[in-house]
């Protein structure tokens, strides 16, 4: 918790904390994701303390995270997707989540580094926004989360979901914030992991933060870190709650999940930094 306090300290002047999660955030929220597993890195603290407290919260995501799945590049995508929608329903239970849903199933797929047609990093953001408005308008969500302007990892998909959700948002009259992290967060971050994997390079190096003009530090009930914590290890077990030292014993990802942990164990996990988008 001291951490958690430190990193407020560093923001301070320029934002303001949540002390009460809820406040303006209305009671119903729409998280707008690019794959399954984002709704724990970006939102997973803000979902379980505002689920907690009695809001209905609707997830859409844009793809199924294919290329994410274990021993996917042997399946067709159709079944890829099917085992990760199991993980992303898993964890939505978990978080609290009310429903979740496609924004357009099998419109666009995650391909990985693999670029094809369908890929959802080569989507025309336009046409995503159009299909995102109707579930925004069918909803009618006090307010719209997703991502900042840099995506929080750098990722193209998740800026490209940025760029969609506050068009469409704009264009339903909704207010949306983004979920970022700082400089600071994903130095402590690094930090960390130098400390148990020396001379190893983690993450895909598009992770930077950034700072933007206004913005909103989330700091949930401590209740929400086990949640959030098993969440994540839905879709990789003990990536959420194994201790960092015994984790990458035994987790051969070395990309920017692993990162995000890291920054979490740093700045606390029921720690979400938060910028107005719309």
């Amino acid at each position: 918790m001291a951490e958690a306090q430190g990193a407020a300290v560093e923001d301070r002047g320029s934002s303001s904390t949540l002390t009460k999660p809820h406040e303006g955030w209305g009671d119903t929220v729409l998280v707008v994701t690019a794959h399954p597993d984002d709704e724990v890195y970006a939102h997973g603290v803000a979902i379980a303390a505002l689920s907690k407290r009695g809001a209905r919260v609707v997830l859409r995501t844009a793809s199924g995270g294919e290329a994410a799945e274990p021993g996917s590049q042997d399946l067709p995508a159709e079944e890829a997707r099917r085992r990760r929608a199991r993980r992303l329903t898993a964890s939505c239970a978990t978080l609290g989540i009310a429903s979740w849903g496609w924004i357009d199933e099998g419109r666009w797929i995650d391909t990985g580094s693999r670029k094809t047609r369908e890929s959802l990093t080569s989507a025309d953001p336009g046409e995503l926004a159009d299909a995102l408005m109707p579930h925004i308008r069918d909803l009618r969500p006090d307010i719209v989360l997703t991502v900042a302007s840099d995506g929080l990892t750098g990722h193209p998909d998740h800026i490209l979901i940025h760029h969609a959700t506050v068009c469409a948002a704009n264009a339903c009259r909704t207010p949306a914030i983004g979920s970022y992290l700082l400089p600071d967060d994903i130095a402590r971050g690094h930090a960390l992991l130098t400390d148990v994997l020396p001379g190893i390079a983690v993450g895909s190096g598009r992770m930077t933060g950034i700072r933007p003009t206004e913005r909103t530090r989330f700091e949930a009930p401590l209740e929400a870190v086990g949640v959030r914590r098993a969440a994540l290890d839905h879709y990789t077990p003990g990536l959420g709650t194994l201790p960092l030292d015994k984790l990458v014993a035994t987790h051969r990802g070395r990309g920017d999940g692993l990162l995000l942990r890291a920054v979490y164990d740093a700045i606390g996990w029921n720690v979400e930094r938060y910028a107005v988008v719309t």
